[in-house]
């Protein structure tokens, strides 16, 4: 009796870690594990998403159409564009405003960061409602401002320009993503010993020489950290931008690789398209995080 008292006591100690990451790992498979695995699937398959048609095998099709649409291609240079034009919105300027920010007293220290935080909060569709206004072609702000200036002779349709559509876009995402970062440097900078600056002082370092060999160095795996997720997110960040202010227009300028494979499924009705591009930038990107890991931790410092 009392033995198998301590078989069932020994088998909870072994099943109790997994009973309380249950509903973790039932929340995981049904909402990531299962659509990828699906994904996978129809990657090398052909389907219109019609309830009750069959799906088609057609192997490696897809992906040789994949690489040779224009669309796609173009969505692929325009991907690039918005990662290298969020990392000063994702890194320097917050990192700067947390950085200022950091040095005021408290009241003042949060009155500021919540403003910053605030875009982060709105939603994409408010947003989008804003900034459409201000760009707005006839009785937009911007509009106004400039021809009061004389620095254009028409008004501009900016979201129907492609030298100005994307750049918009990124200033739109750069602008709502700014106050995440100021929150999550801002919460670094709190772990920094303030002795390293007192120490600095005493030996005479300016403000910028303590940035530049104390404040950065020891916010080194935050921001390798915030560089990642820049890198990773910012064609996600884009996407409701993209949708709502120009749907990939004018020709495309403004797309980008998320927007090509929602098109590609819900436009096209070609959910195996879709896929077969999601697959490949799930293992671009897969690459990317793994060496920006090893960067992390070969760059990174840590006060020890």
């Amino acid at each position: 009796m009392v033995g198998r008292r301590l078989n069932k006591a020994k088998l909870w100690r072994l099943l109790k870690p997994f009973v309380y990451l249950a509903p973790a790992i039932i929340l995981l498979s049904v909402w990531m594990y299962k659509p990828l695995i699906t994904t996978f699937y129809l990657a090398f398959h052909k389907w219109n998403m019609v309830p009750g048609t069959d799906k088609k095998f057609v192997g490696l099709e897809n992906f040789d159409k994949l690489f040779h649409n224009p669309a796609f291609l173009d969505s692929i240079g325009n991907t690039v564009f918005y990662t290298v034009g969020l990392l000063p919105f994702s890194i320097l300027i917050p990192l700067v405003l947390a950085v200022v920010t950091n040095n005021m007293n408290g009241r003042m220290k949060n009155f500021y960061r919540g403003i910053f935080f605030i875009p982060m909060i709105l939603a994409p569709v408010s947003v989008s409602a804003i900034w459409r206004w201000l760009f707005h072609p006839s009785n937009g702000v911007i509009n106004h401002i400039l021809l009061k200036m004389n620095l254009i002779d028409q008004p501009i349709a900016f979201f129907s320009d492609a030298n100005f559509a994307k750049w918009i876009i990124l200033l739109i995402t750069g602008w709502k993503m700014i106050g995440f970062s100021v929150i999550m440097f801002s919460a670094a900078l709190t772990g920094i010993n303030r002795e390293y600056y007192e120490a600095a002082a005493i030996d005479g370092a300016s403000s910028m020489r303590q940035f530049i060999n104390v404040t950065v160095p020891l916010m080194s795996p935050m921001i390798m950290f915030m560089m990642m997720m820049s890198i990773l997110f910012s064609s996600q960040w884009t996407f409701a931008y993209i949708d709502i202010l120009t749907t990939g227009g004018p020709y495309g300028t403004s797309t980008n690789i998320y927007y090509e494979m929602y098109r590609f499924a819900f436009s096209n009705l070609n959910a195996g398209f879709s896929s077969a591009a999601a697959l490949v930038f799930f293992f671009i990107f897969g690459v990317i995080a793994l060496l920006m890991n090893a960067a992390s931790r070969k760059l990174s410092f840590y006060d020890n």
